[in-house]
């Protein structure tokens, strides 16, 4: 999955094609007396990016106007709504892989903005997985989307914890190795509602790539060479069951 940020709307065009030569000329270009119109994805991971708008507000003259910062569900079904009701008039919003293919038309080709050098600057399968149709729709962020697993150090120092948890598992409690271990842990420290012993995404493309991954983990496949759903196999029944069976705990 890859997590790709910002392209121009096709609603901008003409503000787009007049920065064009600038963008070619002069990075960052100067824009006075402009204001860009944004939709941008929320969230605290990416508050640190955000952080460098007055930079380019600085360094350009124009004027950065953020009129969304939602997360990645709720701002999709902003823009699909945008699209229906012929609203994208405003100038840069945030886009993704797995997404860009339902926003047909909305986002300009930024392949015809800025200069070569500038594209090639990136690597090569980031911008591959941006372009839709031809079109590098997306100046990516990043393409990856990696799940880490963190753990309260705190439980493993405990002494009382140690020894419960080897008297009930036969095993010391040190930081886990398997996902067998992942869930005797998560299980064993699960005191709800007062703890949870683990938490994952719960709903829409977030749980189901964390499943992706379980599947992968179990030995099966999500999808097979010719893009046709294979995940339904005792792969996949153990992977959901992972799920499932946390959450019951």
């Amino acid at each position: 999955m890859n997590r790709l940020l910002s392209g121009v709307c096709a609603g901008a065009l003409v503000l787009a094609s007049g920065a064009g030569a600038a963008l070619a000329g002069d990075l960052p270009g100067k824009f006075e007396g402009v204001t860009v119109d944004v939709k941008l994805i929320g969230g605290q991971q990416y508050e640190k990016l955000y952080e460098r708008i007055p930079e380019w507000e600085k360094a350009t003259g124009a004027k950065v106007n953020i009129l969304t910062k939602k997360n990645g569900f709720d701002i999709d079904k902003e823009l699909k709504s945008d699209i229906a009701s012929g609203s994208t008039n405003w100038c840069v919003g945030w886009n993704h892989s797995s997404f860009a293919p339902q926003y047909t038309g909305l986002y300009t080709d930024l392949g015809k903005l800025l200069p070569k050098s500038e594209i090639d600057a990136f690597v090569p399968s980031t911008i591959k997985a941006a372009t839709i149709d031809g079109k590098l729709e997306m100046l990516p962020r990043a393409q990856f989307d990696v799940s880490a697993l963190y753990y309260q150090k705190s439980l493993y120092e405990n002494a009382d914890n140690k020894t419960k948890f080897k008297a009930k598992y036969g095993y010391d409690l040190v930081p886990p190795d398997t996902w067998k271990e992942v869930t005797d842990q998560a299980e064993f420290f699960a005191n709800p509602p007062n703890f949870y012993g683990t938490q994952f995404a719960g709903k829409e493309e977030a749980i189901n790539g964390r499943f992706y991954e379980m599947v992968v983990a179990e030995g099966g496949e999500y999808l097979d060479k010719d893009g046709k759903p294979v995940f339904n196999s005792e792969a996949g029944i153990r992977a959901l069951d992972w799920f499932v069976n946390l959450y019951k705990a």
